[in-house]
């Protein structure tokens, strides 16, 4: 109960009409946009290079109408993690974590609900996301040159339903991470300070072409649920087991945090 109650107090402070508005905005824009370059500038495997992108043999497939917009989301990376990191952040050094534990003295009960509730509104997003990109896939399709006869029926319902799962999986990933990062330096500046350079120019700079970045670098391996065509992804078994593994230590760092530090600004 005391988790359902966490999970409410923060839904409503997330349930807010300009919020509504200004994130669906920039995710409908994003989306479209995204999709709409990344169908352009596909091309078929083994001509579009090593870098990411998304395959013509791809856009044809059962999931070709939301395999752009998925693909487009391993650009969005550091500003899924920021948006985390900053909202936990946030909490800790304005001191309204420590006035919400007057209410609910569970530290861990009161994370993991706010935690939830922000992850659930992602989800919502991320539906968005994938309808918007699809609709926008079938508009450029016929002048990108794109087949889309398998874009219906039963497989491409099981292949959108799988990519929505990704997507699931890579934000509550990135929820995560950036909370943990948040609880542990109880700075939003120094948070985001971190969470940019790792997963912008450290992890991408290091890991270029590196077997072994690519497996266990989080980012890296996160990228493989997004852009799964992609020289160098790894498959999905191996994908979600790495990130189970960060999953269980992201938890255990913010059950230590928090049951034995303070939880306003250092």
């Amino acid at each position: 109960m005391n988790l359902l109650n966490s999970f409410r107090s923060e839904w409503i402070l997330l349930n807010r009409p300009r919020l509504w508005v200004g994130l669906g905005l920039t995710t409908v824009v994003f989306a479209a946009v995204a999709t709409w370059l990344l169908m352009e500038s596909a091309e078929p495997v083994g001509r579009g290079g090593d870098g990411p992108g998304v395959s013509l043999e791809a856009l044809t497939g059962s999931g070709g109408a939301t395999a752009a917009v998925i693909s487009s989301m391993g650009f969005a990376t550091v500003l899924v993690v920021a948006a985390f990191a900053a909202a936990m952040g946030n909490e800790i050094t304005r001191g309204t974590l420590r006035a919400a534990l007057a209410k609910q003295p569970s530290r861990l009960t009161l994370i993991a609900g706010k935690l939830a509730a922000r992850v659930s509104l992602a989800s919502i997003l991320m539906a968005v996301a994938l309808i918007v990109g699809a609709v926008t896939a079938a508009v450029v399709a016929p002048s990108a040159d794109v087949d889309t006869g398998g874009w219906l029926g039963a497989d491409a319902l099981g292949s959108g339903i799988a990519d929505y799962g990704r997507l699931l999986v890579f934000v509550s990933m990135y929820a995560l991470i950036g909370t943990t990062v948040a609880v542990l330096v109880r700075s939003t500046p120094i948070a985001l300070g971190i969470c940019l350079l790792w997963f912008g120019p450290i992890e991408n700079v290091l890991g270029e072409g590196r077997e072994w970045a690519e497996r266990w670098f989080p980012g890296l391996v996160m990228r493989s649920l997004v852009q799964p065509d992609s020289p160098g992804a790894l498959s999905l078994g191996t994908t979600l087991t790495t990130l189970s593994l960060y999953a269980v230590m992201c938890g255990g760092v913010i059950a230590y945090a928090m049951s034995r530090r303070d939880v306003t600004a250092g």
